[in-house]
């Protein structure tokens, strides 16, 4: 018999790996560290948190060092802890150059490193380049996952690696592409890298950006995070960035596995064979189509009902046209798209169409049962029947998901009234759907063309951690907060 304290979480194992994840997320402040330098900016800002970050990583990784391996009990430790410790070391640069206060940065680089994009820089051309360039990277870091890239790039994490990208992956299940996890991760960094690289020439030769305004925006967008160099975000671009940037945005929102598939080993029926991506095509192309009705029709139109539906439901976050001005119905099809997401595998966050399609499925499912009781009816998903505990967790899930966005929605609203500001109920829960969603704009007072700044600190401390906990899907957070986690 397993005894009790087996049970319970091993806080040396958990904290032997978090020092290890942090000691060398240091190495990431040497890109903003090289272009500082290079555009004569100060540089000192980024050598500290990352002189910090090696320093301390290190020491907390020689204190609990030990032999044991973690178990998915430690996993959920160790990536929760890691992800709101990764957004403490950056924010740094921003206290340090006298960009925000130190909550508003801790805001700020834990939107960036869950690629939410929502924002409390009210004037970003007027924040150096250097830090643009920090901010844009957190998102990239964080889209494909820090956990993914530190299981890619460190032998040591090879053992435990699967627990920790179980928990960090957003979606159902994680898909192996190698027997080794390891290498799985690799692809799975290697695409990112490759489509980033293409998204970033395409900018440049097509949409006649400058190189700077490329790497940054294609940071933010393979990562559907969303954070822009530019105030007015892509209204500032040629309708040809526009578009070229709703192509990798929808690239961002599909499963990489399935990518690696179709083009790796040219399987090349695996898009229109694949139940999730239908769903998502379709969504996406009713979601474009009606905006565009609604909003008038016309050429233009057709570009900016692209642009958002596909920025929304990516939860990419990104603006071609200021969406507050648009008529009430357009806004509620952007609410909705807030829920959706992407694919699961992909960059996206929210709840992710897979788990939307199963919800739907199940609910046909029983309502079948309702008049033939004894009826056996499998859900399938391209062509494989989906096993029962898979779809009860989707349900969970969902439930869960709506729970804490309607908590959140009534203790951010109560907030807010309490602070005398005068937000209505859209409002506050298009903030919330945006945080826990990580999609960044919502309406009225965080706005396409407003920042999230006017809140007060308490509503600030609320959203960070829904962006937290929405990146990391709610239960590696949730299970923190329960004791028999700690006690086994």
């Amino acid at each position: 018999m397993m005894r009790r304290w087996d049970l319970a979480v091993d806080l040396r194992a958990a904290l032997h790996l978090v020092g290890s994840l942090i000691k060398w997320f240091s190495v990431t402040f040497v890109l903003p560290l090289s272009y500082a330098i290079f555009a004569h900016e100060a540089w000192w800002p980024y050598l500290v948190p990352g002189v910090l970050a090696l320093g301390g990583g290190w020491a907390v990784e020689r204190a609990a060092f030990t032999e044991r391996d973690i178990r998915p009990r430690e996993g959920f430790l160790v990536v929760s802890l890691a992800w709101a410790i990764v957004a403490f070391v950056g924010a740094m640069p921003f206290v340090l150059l006298g960009v925000l206060p130190p909550l508003d940065a801790y805001f700020e680089a834990m939107s960036g490193f869950t690629t939410t994009g929502a924002t409390v820089i009210a004037h970003v051309e007027g924040v150096p380049k250097a830090l643009l360039l920090w901010r844009a990277f957190t998102q990239w870091l964080g889209g494909m996952g820090i956990i993914v890239l530190a299981v890619a790039l460190l032998p040591k994490l090879g053992v435990g690696g699967s627990q920790l990208m179980d928990a960090e992956a957003p979606g159902p299940t994680l898909e192996r592409l190698t027997p080794r996890i390891r290498e799985t991760a690799r692809l799975l960094w290697g695409i990112y890298v490759g489509l980033t690289a293409c998204d970033v020439l395409m900018l440049v030769a097509i949409g006649k950006l400058s190189w700077f305004d490329a790497v940054a925006h294609a940071f933010t967008t393979l990562s559907t995070g969303g954070f822009s160099t530019r105030d007015a975000g892509f209204m500032t671009f040629s309708g040809a960035a526009q578009w070229i940037t709703v192509l990798f945005m929808a690239i961002g929102g599909l499963n990489f596995a399935l990518i690696y598939r179709v083009f790796a080993r040219r399987h090349w029926r695996a898009f229109l064979l694949d139940t999730e991506v239908r769903f998502y095509g379709a969504l996406l192309l009713g979601a474009t189509l009606a905006l565009w009705i609604i909003e008038g029709g016309g050429l233009e139109g057709l570009r900016h009902s692209a642009f958002q539906a596909v920025s929304i439901m990516t939860t990419t976050g990104y603006a071609s046209a200021d969406f507050e001005r648009w008529a009430p119905a357009a806004k509620i099809i952007l609410l909705v798209l807030m829920f959706l997401g992407g694919c699961a595998g992909s960059t996206a966050g929210s709840i992710k169409v897979i788990r939307t399609w199963l919800v739907f499925r199940f609910i046909v499912r029983e309502t079948r049962n309702v008049i033939h009781p004894q009826a056996v009816l499998p859900i399938r998903v391209s062509g494989r029947v989906v096993s029962e505990s898979i779809v009860r967790a989707v349900a969970i899930f969902a439930i869960v998901y709506v729970t804490t966005f309607a908590l959140g929605s009534v203790l951010l609203l109560w907030d807010v009234t309490c602070a005398g500001l005068n937000v209505d109920v859209i409002e506050a829960a298009s903030a919330v759907a945006a945080t826990l969603g990580n999609v960044g704009p919502g309406f009225g007072i965080v706005g396409p063309m407003s920042t999230y700044a006017e809140l007060p600190g308490t509503s600030k401390v609320l959203l960070i951690v829904l962006m937290w906990a929405g990146r990391l899907e709610i239960f590696p957070v949730l299970v923190l907060f329960v004791h028999s986690y700690w006690k086994g």
